[in-house]
């Protein structure tokens, strides 16, 4: 008995001495940086942390040091978004090429466009998701249940394959210059005084808008109400993408046009030919918080550079003549709802943007950066904080999720040195009993000092706005004599379905009409506050209203022309019905307070109306049956130029006939532009997934 108790002690002694050693070694390891993260990964795994990565996965990446950022588990252990692919150099890239070639072509064809066995992957987002370690499990373990099968290649060469899918799918943030060619030699830089005239430059589309004024209206007269009928396509360019519309409004600068493509592609073409000459595709993170697809609407471009604004809140500077990233800034944290989907706005110095995200509680702003730097100069909230001019509007806990997104891009004004930015709904959207007041700066214009950012003045359309009527709609700048005045004028067609005119200088409210039908107010009275039709709060049942949430015009562009002093609105005649309901705010997660529907009993009807601009007097309309209607042009030529479902048309500017009409075949949301090119004028609209080029 003696010696069995003897026995015991002994191994308790041993025990206790390896416990003492284990603890001694941990304590050593955790007390070394480049160890202590292992441990507490081992850790993380060994008490279930880590469900999508398994020992044997974790021991072969942790056996190249850390290139594959396991440490990021630490901070956060989905290794969908912490573990990165090292093999990214061009070298790999290439060299994922050629694995590609060898293993996969087959399935998903050549460059990935598609083939016998698997789908496209060429621009199209994955099923099983698109970041660096869900495209590595995918072709590890392949796909059960299809013809995908396991990979037997080594560990190194999946990671090269992964980056070359990744740049097919979403480009993995690379630039590339096309097949036979080095960029664009001896392209100008665009001044700012280049943006300033042009209004007078027939050659260029320099911004979102064509001019700082948001006329979107062109010299240009080559092309006539006598001969618009010859125009003909010469030539086109189609995307594979999961997207129904491509939605961007080119650049064209010295005979090349700058795009951009679903879901985060920026691309330079010939003007004349639409030949490619690179390309740049941002990587996107596998989870986005968007609202209305992967849509991005254009760029904007100062000096040598071009800005491009992100799906995942970030605003991009590329080189203009190769497309390489000359500085790249977080704007907000994706994570919470930020997005960016509109062309930034480029002046003096400064290229400025805004932000989407008002279905998910954001705090919207306008952020100012420095051209050459990417560096923040100014940022003005559009929703205010507590002692600041505007908080009175809200209850104080509604501040900090109050919406006020500023999606679309602003005008500006030199000799006033005035931005007019328009700024979106509250949120929630349909609830306003948790967000009582007039919610200020939501669906309003706010009017800041370029330089800094200070607020001249606003006006606000819609106070507690209940049914996502984003004031977001392009704001256009024009003079006309009222009255025996000269004035400064600011027009918007707002989504509520009232066209109004204000005072550019100091905001003063000058008129407002209704240019489609709406049932939700019964007037506009002499301060511009609409009094509601109390019948049209949604409820939990459901309210039937005029304009639907797509609002009577949405982001589609209006143009005015000079000339006839007219503005033609692009327009939809549909109603909606609007219910609330209950709703938690979770950062990134949808935040509306209820829902809408197209009511559609009668149809739909899309329609261009010319209207006077000083008065909103209607004076002509354009109607057909459809589900959508794209952004205007007008031209000295006396054609306004525009998309009704999937038609492409050419209108009288004085009397709104038809003089020329082409189907696509697919729908027109975009805008077009105008341009010349060896003395030729061309005409260029996205429509659906093509973009489409016409010339006499």
């Amino acid at each position: 008995m003696v010696s069995r108790n003897r026995g015991k002690r002994f191994l308790l002694v041993v025990l206790s001495v390896l416990l003492v050693a284990v603890l001694g070694s941990s304590l050593v390891l955790l007390s070394v940086p480049r160890f202590r993260w292992r441990v507490e990964i081992v850790r993380l795994k060994a008490v279930g942390g880590l469900p999508d990565l398994t020992w044997h996965e974790l021991f072969d990446l942790n056996r190249h040091g850390d290139p594959f950022n396991l440490k990021g588990l630490v901070a956060n252990p989905s290794p969908y978004i912490a573990i990165n692919n090292p093999f990214h150099s061009p070298e790999n890239l290439a060299a994922g090429e050629k694995l590609f070639q060898s293993n996969c072509v087959l399935c998903h064809g050549a460059n990935g466009v598609g083939g016998a066995g698997g789908p496209a992957l060429k621009q199209h987002q994955m099923r099983n998701g698109s970041s660096d370690w869900a495209i590595f499990k995918t072709i590890s373990n392949g796909i059960a249940g299809t013809s995908m099968p396991p990979s037997a290649l080594p560990l190194n060469d999946r990671w090269r394959l992964v980056g070359y899918v990744k740049s097919l799918v979403q480009g993995g943030g690379a630039h590339s210059n096309a097949p036979g060619t080095s960029g664009i030699a001896g392209l100008a830089s665009v001044r700012f005084e280049d943006i300033l005239a042009a209004g007078k430059d027939t050659q260029k589309w320099l911004t979102y808008s064509g001019t700082y004024d948001g006329k979107r209206f062109n010299l240009n007269n080559q092309i006539t109400k006598t001969n618009v009928a010859s125009l003909r396509l010469l030539w086109m360019r189609q995307y594979a993408t999961s997207e129904t519309a491509i939605e961007t409004s080119p650049l064209v600068v010295d005979g090349f046009m700058f795009i951009t493509v679903p879901p985060n592609r920026v691309e330079a073409l010939n003007a004349k030919t639409g030949a490619l000459i690179w390309y740049y595709d941002r990587n996107l993170p596998q989870r986005l918080s968007i609202c209305c697809g992967y849509v991005n609407r254009g760029l904007a471009v100062l000096g040598n550079l071009l800005f491009f604004g992100t799906l995942d809140a970030h605003l991009i500077a590329l080189d203009m003549k190769t497309g390489a990233v000359v500085w790249d800034v977080e704007i907000a944290n994706y994570k919470n709802g930020y997005s960016i989907t509109s062309a930034p706005l480029a002046l003096k110095n400064l290229v400025i943007t805004g932000v989407a995200g008002g279905e998910f509680g954001i705090r919207g702003f306008i952020s100012a950066r420095d051209a050459s730097t990417g560096k923040e100069v100014w940022r003005f909230e559009t929703i205010p904080q507590p002692g600041q001019p505007g908080a009175e509007t809200w209850q104080e806990s509604d501040l900090k999720t109050g919406g006020g997104p500023t999606w679309l891009t602003g005008t500006f004004d030199p000799q006033l040195n005035l931005l007019f930015w328009p700024v979106g709904n509250p949120s929630p959207n349909y609830n306003g009993d948790v967000r009582k007041g007039d919610n200020l700066y939501t669906n309003s214009v706010v009017a800041l000092d370029a330089d800094h950012g200070n607020l001249r003045w606003y006006f606000q359309f819609m106070p507690h706005d209940l049914f996502d009527w984003d004031a977001t709609e392009i704001l256009v700048s024009l003079d006309k004599t009222v009255g025996g005045k000269s004035q400064r004028l600011l027009a918007q067609a707002n989504r509520n379905a009232f066209y109004y005119v204000l005072d550019r200088e100091n905001g003063a409210f000058l008129t407002a009409r209704p240019y489609a039908k709406q049932t939700w107010a019964s007037e506009i009275d002499s301060l511009g506050r609409p009094k509601m039709n109390p019948l049209a709060m949604p409820t939990p049942q459901g309210s039937l209203v005029y304009p639907s949430a797509g609002g009577a015009n949405n982001w589609k562009s209006p143009t005015y022309s000079p000339i006839t002093g007219l503005i033609y609105v692009p327009l939809m005649e549909w109603g909606g019905m609007f219910y609330t309901k209950s709703d938690e705010y979770h950062p990134g997660e949808i935040f509306t307070g209820g829902y809408s529907q197209i009511f559609a009993d009668p149809p739909p009807e899309a329609l261009i109306r010319a209207l006077d601009a000083s008065t909103g007097d209607l004076r002509w309309e354009y109607r057909l049956p459809s589900w959508s209607v794209g952004g205007l042009m007008s031209t000295k030529g006396g054609v306004v130029f525009g998309g009704v479902g999937h038609l492409f048309l050419a209108l009288d500017d004085y009397s709104g006939r038809e003089l020329w009409r082409v189907d696509t075949g697919r729908e027109i949301r975009a805008a077009p532009v105008t341009y010349s090119i060896d003395g030729k004028q061309l005409v260029t609209i996205a429509a659906g997934h093509d973009l489409l080029t016409f010339g006499l």
